[in-house]
């Protein structure tokens, strides 16, 4: 026995000391080489928790690959107690970072409506089975339920109650149990037929895919959310949940214009597509929207399983075509929650995400209350990062801009960038420089998938900050007032400094396409021009 726990303390500790090994790998990236977070084109969001709220925690988490942190407002506090430590962490991460390729954006994502049976009685779980009949009521009718009626533990599920029709479904637990209506016995009561049967304990969430909710997306947490992210001004991005149509994001929008503080940067809108519904108009959401995200989570079990994969296939391709951001989410390394190593499954499953074109890819349970949150990211940078090296030829095709319908004013912005990709291709350059004063040109450079990194140069922090949602796209934020700079050559002098301090001399002496729109200096406006790194250094 005492052999045996020796054993297992020195099995601890090689696991602890290679993990450190990882990390330090990752900090002391060779010079000549460019830092694997450059790369790696697509994008890693991780959400935080638990397992991952500590400052060290963060520091590594960043280093070994992590561009965007997602904070879940599902486990917010009312007065946020929770949630304050972790903003002011993600901000000295932030300013501990600058200048470097390791600076993080952060995610809010708004909790939606929540749908869920209530309490049963004792406490104690019921087990219903199939072809029998159930009773589901809502909290006014019973607050308690047993082995003949489920009831509702949210005013969200009293709605649903309320407004299903017969043939309609109730999946409960995830589909773990599904009930049909049968019967509508009152407005608050229905008789449902048990179609798979289980376990039922307490609190367990409720979908109904056929049911097109009478509620808006945002709820009475969600405003006061919204509100607190944006006078707090730390989140790029905010999330809103159960998107059904265009009108829960115009809704957003107008919630976040009279929250922001005066002059303050608006966050991206990322759309969470969940329902059948938000599929059904997704064209005009993409409209509205700043980009989506494909959460496999509800959306699995709002709809059959069957069609999942080829929901994620359509969403990614809208969302490339419409030139906004795309993120897939949800059970990508679910394994490694408790194994330090995914399943075969779970590699295809990332690596695949890749090749249908995502920008970027979310870890949830796997980095918040997971066992192995660093491997976690670290095997799915290296698995991004294998997928990419065998689809450059595909991303070239995958778009065709040949036929593009009218951007307006754009137009000549796409032109310059479009131009700048091809010839970057041609000479086989070994980075695309870009002068940006609008996201939409960023994310238009991002969809065209050049195969060498791009390195968006802006003024605009939110711009710079949001560019870590862009598929092989790295920020250069210019601090300096356009005025103190007297030349062109003097601007370009301090763009190289910015990338030699991201990558090392990887980039030394190497061939990139520089190209700008708009630029404040006459002599680089609308211009695409083969630069090599390093030249005009004195």
């Amino acid at each position: 026995m005492i052999g045996e726990n020796r054993e297992s303390k020195r099995g601890s500790q090689a696991a602890s000391e290679t993990k450190e090994k990882k990390i330090d790998e990752v900090y002391n990236e060779k010079k000549d080489e460019l830092p694997s977070i450059i790369r790696r084109n697509s994008k890693i969001v991780a959400t935080l928790g638990p397992a991952s709220s500590s400052l060290d925690m963060l520091r590594k988490l960043v280093r070994v690959g992590v561009n965007i942190f997602r904070l879940n407002f599902s486990h917010a506090k009312p007065d946020y107690s929770n949630m304050v430590p972790l903003i002011e962490a993600l901000q000295q991460i932030k300013r501990e970072n600058a200048g470097t390729p390791y600076v993080p954006a952060v995610l809010a994502d708004l909790q939606g409506p929540k749908f869920r049976t209530g309490e049963l009685k004792d406490h104690k779980e019921v087990t219903l089975v199939k072809g029998s009949t159930i009773n589901l009521v809502t909290s006014k009718i019973q607050t308690v339920g047993d082995g003949k009626t489920i009831t509702t533990g949210t005013a969200d599920a009293d709605l649903c109650v309320r407004n299903l029709e017969v043939g309609q479904r109730v999946m409960i637990n995830d589909g773990a149990i599904v009930l049909r209506v049968k019967e509508r016995k009152s407005k608050e009561e229905l008789k449902c037929e048990v179609l798979i049967g289980g376990v039922l304990s307490e609190r367990k969430g409720i979908n109904t895919p056929e049911l097109t909710v009478p509620l808006p997306a945002l709820t009475a947490k969600d405003k006061k959310d919204c509100k607190f992210v944006c006078e707090g001004g730390f989140a790029d991005f905010i999330a809103l949940s159960f998107v059904q149509r265009k009108e829960d994001v115009e809704e957003l929008k107008q919630l976040i214009s009279i929250s922001l503080p005066e002059d303050a940067e608006q966050p991206k809108i990322i759309c969470k597509i969940e329902k059948p519904q938000a599929i059904e108009c997704i064209d005009s959401i993409l409209e509205v929207t700043d980009g989506i995200m494909v959460a496999r989570g509800d959306l699995g079990v709002e709809c059959s399983l069957q069609k999942l994969p080829g929901y994620q296939k359509l969403l990614i391709h809208k969302a490339n075509l419409s030139k906004k951001i795309v993120i897939t989410a949800t059970q990508m390394l679910e394994s490694m929650i408790t194994n330090a190593a995914p399943t075969r499954a779970e590699v295809s499953d990332v690596a695949n995400a890749c090749y249908d074109g995502t920008d970027a890819v979310m870890l949830s349970g796997e980095s918040a209350v997971g066992n192995f949150p660093i491997e976690a990211v670290t095997m799915m940078s290296e698995i991004c990062l294998e997928a990419e090296k065998t689809m450059r030829e595909l991303e070239r095709d995958r778009l065709d801009y040949e036929e593009e319908e009218d951007i307006g004013g754009l137009k000549f912005r796409y032109a310059v960038a479009e131009s700048a990709c091809r010839a970057a291709e041609i000479i086989q350059a070994k980075a695309v420089i870009f002068f940006c004063e609008q996201f939409e040109v960023a994310i238009y450079l991002a969809k065209l998938r050049p195969s060498c990194p791009i390195f968006i140069v802006t003024f605009t922090e939110s711009i710079a900050s949001c560019t870590q949602g862009l598929y092989g796209c790295h920020p250069i934020l210019i601090k300096e007032d356009i005025e103190s700079f007297k030349t062109t050559d003097d601007f370009t002098r301090t763009i190289e400094r910015h990338i030699f301090s991201l990558t090392g001399t990887a980039l030394e002496e190497s061939d990139v396409m520089v190209c700008a729109h708009r630029c404040q200096f006459p002599s680089l406006h609308n211009t695409v021009r083969m630069v090599k790194l390093g030249k005009s250094r004195g």
